[in-house]
């Protein structure tokens, strides 16, 4: 489902991010509960969230007091995952420009016809 190797599980069990994980004759049974955790612990590693900040995260929400520290976490994050959709969206704009202008290039040989000009792409939408 996920794809992680037994290290990356078996780290995460010695983070204490996974725990309480039942074996069947020695192997480990991973419930449902386990899986959603690991869904999250994946998904917030993969917009940037450390592993240290994970371990936190958890700490706060598994602590009755700790909702404030849950909503800080997460809003810091949310900010964070928000600042890279930004950056990613800049410089997708970027290669889009610079993907047209090659292909037009590459038109502009085959035709035989007069070369594009970067500065006519530079501001443009495409």
């Amino acid at each position: 489902m996920y794809h992680l190797p037994t290290t990356t599980l078996r780290y995460y069990e010695d983070l204490g991010l996974l725990y309480d994980i039942p074996r069947v004759k020695g192997r480990r049974v991973y419930t449902q509960e386990h899986l959603n955790r690991l869904g999250a612990i994946c998904c917030f590693k993969d917009t940037g969230m450390t592993l240290k900040e994970l371990q936190e995260l958890f700490q706060a929400q598994a602590d009755d007091s700790g909702l404030d520290k849950t909503c800080e976490i997460l809003d810091i994050h949310y900010q964070r995952v928000l600042d890279q959709l930004t950056l990613l969206k800049k410089n997708e704009r970027h290669i889009k420009r610079k993907v047209r202008f090659y292909h037009d290039i590459r038109t502009a040989k085959e035709n035989h016809s007069k070369m594009p000009d970067w500065n006519d792409y530079r501001d443009r939408e495409f």
